[in-house]
């Protein structure tokens, strides 16, 4: 007796079920050849900075951490000590305005989507408001008619009053009169003139200044010219801190050449505060004073 042959459409689906379970077999057989590869170990996770710039007390801070190596994302989280007061961990970045000077000490941690970690300790030292620089420029050369010199500081954050003392040989030159000027409207000037000396007294009118700014400018005009001109300038600086009750004050001197220079344009006297006095300077004067306009 013949066995009755097996319908075509019957056929076709098992030759399909057999393909197919030979393909699924292959796919696997791949996957496990790749999975070495998923578990090689590459680059070591690890945070990129060092170290950290420091903050100024009552300015905004933001430093955003790097990570490298491992597998992305990364997750960042504090792992032990102190961030500086008003400074947070957000996203992987430091931010926020510090309220308290000091150094602090912290550890951050990143992780990984492999689950690796990483710890890394920072130190973040949070300073006061750095003193502005006093610029006031000078001829090298020798004068032979009026010369106008300017007084200029840069690097101000919330300068609030200044008080500038400029003083020079009176043998040689005199201060002409009603010369000094301030720039604009924003600041109020107070003038004591005497033989070989002029101190200006300046408060600054609604807000304060920040950058660089000129404070103002005067003329001295040479007696029996040519003459060689030096100025000795002492120079203090009123600034409004963070603390709406705290004054920062600043002093410096600056001090030009007594002998003929050579040829050569203009040379710029310039200083930070909180330097140390003149040696010539009166007894007593530190050059760093807490007595303002």
């Amino acid at each position: 007796m013949k066995r009755s042959a097996e319908p075509a459409k019957a056929r076709t689906v098992r030759r399909r079920k057999a393909a197919g379970a030979i393909g699924v077999a292959v796919l696997l057989a791949l996957l496990a050849s790749c999975a070495g590869e998923f578990d090689t170990v590459g680059e070591a996770l690890r945070l990129l900075q060092p170290s950290l710039p420091n903050a100024v007390i009552g300015e905004p801070y933001e430093q955003q951490l790097h990570a490298t190596g491992g597998l992305r994302p990364y997750t960042f989280e504090q792992d032990g000590g102190a961030l500086p007061p008003g400074i947070t961990l957000q996203n992987g970045a430091l931010r926020g305005t510090p309220t308290q000077l000091g150094s602090f000490e912290f550890s951050i941690a990143v992780s990984d989507g492999n689950l690796n970690k990483t710890v890394q300790d920072f130190n973040l030292s949070v300073t006061d408001v750095p003193p502005p620089t006093f610029t006031l420029s000078t001829p090298l050369t020798e004068v032979r008619e009026a010369v106008t010199l300017r007084v200029r500081v840069s690097g101000a954050r919330e300068l609030t009053a200044a008080r500038v003392l400029v003083t020079w040989d009176p043998a040689k030159f005199t201060l002409r009169p009603g010369s000094v000027v301030a720039p604009g409207r924003d600041l109020a000037v107070l003038t004591q003139e005497a033989e070989g000396s002029l101190q200006v007294d300046l408060a600054v009118l609604g807000r304060s200044l920040n950058g660089e700014h000129t404070l103002y400018s005067f003329v001295l005009e040479p007696l029996e010219p040519p003459n060689n001109l030096w100025l000795e300038a002492r120079a203090e600086f009123i600034s409004q801190g963070a603390d709406p009750n705290k004054r920062h004050h600043f002093t410096r001197i600056s001090e030009g050449s007594r002998s003929p220079t050579p040829a050569g344009g203009e040379a710029q006297q310039s200083g930070r505060a909180g330097e140390e006095s003149d040696p010539e300077a009166p007894d007593g004067d530190t050059g760093q004073g807490e007595a303002g306009p």
